[in-house]
């Protein structure tokens, strides 16, 4: 039976997360496994649990599964953690023996099973509010939305009043039970953490997933029951927009700064929902809304919200308007277009100049700024907005395309220009071509940002770095390794400059990857001027480059090496059938030979046909040539019958007249057309020989007898020496 078409399929709870949802990022030395562990379920748990679907999608906790009870044909949701994933004990024993509230996810067990915790919770068949979000691009009914809150909020109350604080409260975490009335319910418990005195502190700030962590978690690693007031604010703020909050921006680092300094925007039609949100979106914890403010909201009331902090920029009369909101505070106009920079480059670059001009006049209401310093016609939309965003805010963090470009971040950049990861290279070129870290060097530091100190030392360093490595590759003693170091260094710009960074700005565990990297490859190739590089420490960056064209040679080597073996034991096991072969096909070289004295006959009667209808040359003189031309003939004929017998099979068309002679004008008449000179060379031979023949037809015919006699001995020897070789080969044990 097919369901009716206007129904929603149904989903599961733990299923692939969507790529906008952001991940959780786990405390430290909880890191999850990658993607080499073998998602199995442990034996005794497979022996009461079948599989039925595979849930984990791209969870970094554990491993999620639908699966059935063997005994009761129950369905239920088993999560297995990752090896050295821990629950806190005190938030397993609230799951499972004192369940808080109808709305936190209902857990039947816990336990450990070879060396993984595993957790048997309810299944709910409903899906999670962010992909009921998504269904509903323009937000959620009012209506609704109160309800959604009521049960969050009580879910939430009832974690706290245990002494429970989530820490990961976000839609993908929270599950629809039922739709007909709504049911929600807050799931997935696993960074969650007990505190018995209401505070604690981490010693990280990397917990959580951003934008659902509180500015004071972020700012100092604080950790209380408001973090998951704030994190409710920021879902209920989704749900009524039908948007994720930032939008299209995924640099942490950046989104942590904006949340860090700034006050959420709260945008919303609907004027309880925008207050609800206001209080639970302030930005210190003890003016934040909690459960009972919360609840006075839920009963109509209107609980007092906390006036906006001030932002430490002066403000103007007249603001300046970008993507719909007003901006009357340089810093802040530069922190939102940063966090939006492909947005904020179509609009003030684009065909229509009138958004850039509005910015310079907006601008001119601060006295005091500092010069505008202006982009070349020539740069990139990118460069240009860098320098409008300076000019709008000189002290912004210095952000660059995503990039915090700091002394400290800017290895990280480098070694992702290196790798060829994602436009990391085109960053760095524009640094360089552009000089953009003396631009950026004002930039202070922010909240999660790194100011620019110490990037005038920087791009000092990776001037010298990048002419150091040009004359080192110019120095290269290999032929084939030069050519290829300065192909790189010349045409892959965005490679050799994210190098010259890398080696100018590598730390100590950046020169350690280094060393062991080229130790493993210089084993592997075994090539002589490959491990001169790698002994030499100034050439190690440059043997770094030439590691995909030193793997090519050594493919190369190798390859010709096997053929050599190869040919020497077929060599070996065919001495006798290339003798008989030779011997036995000594009538057929003979006419090889003689077809080549024929076509040496057919130029030289030409010519000296040529000569005599010229009538320049006396009788006597074409006389004298058409008995040259027989002597002539008779030679070549002679050296190349001797050469024909001696070599026999082997004569053509190595050793044979046409043969040779082919090898020889194809071999010219590419380096001419290489040149691009064969016309007018060969037009000028002709001409020479045709001047030659007419003045005095017996130079002709002789010099063309003693060429081919000093060229068939020539042969001959070539001959002999091949011949010698192939006995000793062959004589020598395989």
């Amino acid at each position: 039976m097919t369901a009716p078409a206007d129904l929603p399929t149904a989903l599961d709870p733990g299923r692939a997360r969507h790529d906008d949802e952001p991940d959780t990022v786990l405390d430290p030395g909880r890191t999850p496994i990658g993607t080499g562990w073998a998602r199995v379920l442990p034996a005794r748990l497979a022996e009461r649990f079948e599989v039925v679907r595979d849930l984990t999608g791209s969870g970094r906790q554990g491993d999620v599964y639908l699966v059935r009870v063997r005994d009761s044909d129950e369905q239920v949701v088993l999560k297995a953690h990752r090896p050295g994933w821990r629950l806190d004990d005190r938030v397993v024993d609230l799951l499972v023996h004192g369940r808080p509230s109808r709305h936190v996810v209902a857990v039947h067990e816990v336990g450990e099973e070879e060396g993984r915790w595993y957790e048997v919770m309810e299944h709910l068949a409903g899906g999670t509010l962010a992909e009921w979000r998504r269904r509903q691009p323009s937000g959620v009914d009012g209506a609704v939305l109160v309800e959604v809150v009521r049960q969050l909020a009580e879910g939430l109350d009832a974690l706290h009043r245990a002494g429970v604080v989530h820490r990961d409260v976000k839609p993908a975490n929270l599950l629809i039970r039922a739709l007909g009335p709504l049911e929600v319910v807050i799931a997935d418990l696993g960074i969650s953490r007990h505190l018995p005195d209401g505070e604690a502190f981490t010693a990280t700030n990397e917990v959580g997933t951003v934008p659902y962590v509180p500015p004071e978690f972020i700012s100092g690693g604080r950790v209380l029951p408001a973090f998951d007031w704030w994190s409710l604010g920021v879902t209920v703020l989704e749900l009524a927009t039908g948007q994720r909050l930032f939008e299209g921006i995924d640099d942490v680092p950046l989104l942590r700064s904006r949340i860090g300094t700034r006050p959420i925007r709260v945008d919303v039609p609907d004027e309880r929902v925008r207050l609800l949100c206001s209080g639970l979106l302030a930005m210190a914890p003890e003016d934040r809304w909690g459960a009972e403010q919360v609840g006075e909201w839920l009963r109509g009331g209107s609980p007092p919200v906390a006036a906006l902090p001030a932002v430490g920029e002066e403000e103007v009369a007249e603001p300046y308007v970008f993507l719909g909101a007003e901006y009357r505070a340089r810093d802040l106009l530069a922190a939102t277009m940063t966090e939006n920079w492909g947005a904020a480059r179509a609009w003030l670059f684009a065909e229509d100049h009138r958004p850039l001009r509005r910015l310079h006049r907006w601008l001119e209401q601060f006295p005091g700024l500092p010069p505008r310093r202006r982009a070349g016609r020539r740069e990139t939309d990118d460069v240009k907005l860098l320098h409008e965003l300076r000019a709008v805010d000189p002290a912004h963090p210095p952000w660059y395309r995503g990039w915090n470009i700091t002394p400290a971040r800017l290895p990280e950049l480098a070694d992702e220009g290196v790798r060829g990861v994602g436009a990391a290279g085109e960053v760095v070129t524009d640094l360089w071509r552009a000089d953009l870290l003396p631009l950026l060097a004002t930039g202070r530091p922010g909240s999660g940002a790194g100011g620019g100190d110490g990037l005038a030392g920087v791009r000092e360093r990776w001037r010298r770095e990048e002419g150091r490595l040009r004359a080192l590759a110019a120095s290269l003693p290999d032929p084939g390794a030069r050519e290829e170091a300065q192909r790189i260094l010349r045409q892959d710009r965005d490679y050799a400059l994210s190098l010259a960074l890398l080696a100018a700005t590598a730390t100590g565990a950046h020169r350690l990857e280094l060393r062991r990297t080229l130790d493993e490859r210089d084993r592997a190739l075994r090539l002589p001027w490959f491990s001169d590089l790698v002994a030499r420490t100034e050439y190690q960056w440059l043997a770094f480059a030439l590691v995909p064209h030193a793997t090519r040679e050594a493919a190369r080597v190798e390859a010709e090496e096997r053929a050599r073996r190869a040919h020497e034991a077929w060599l070996r096991r065919t001495e006798r059938q290339r003798e008989w072969s030779r011997r036995q096909n000594r009538p057929q070289a003979l006419g090889y030979a003689v077809t080549g004295v024929a076509v040496v006959a057919v130029a030289l009667f030409a010519l000296v046909g040529l000569s005599d209808a010229a009538g320049v040359a006396t009788d006597a003189q074409v006389f004298d040539a058409w008995f040259a031309v027989v002597a002539a003939l008779a030679v070549v004929l002679t050296a190349e019958s001797l050469l024909a017998w001696s070599a026999g099979g082997r004569f053509h068309p190595a050793y044979s007249l046409l043969g040779a002679g082919a090898i020889v004008l194809g071999r010219v008449a590419r380096n001419l057309l290489a040149r691009r000179v064969a016309v007018p060379v060969v037009l000028a031979c002709l001409v020479a020989l045709g001047v030659a023949a007419v003045v005095s037809p017996v130079v002709v015919p002789c010099a063309v007898a003693a060429v081919t006699a000093a060229w068939a001995v020539g042969r001959h020897l070539a001959w002999r020496a091949q011949d010698r070789r192939e006995r000793e080969i062959a004589a020598a044990p395989g």
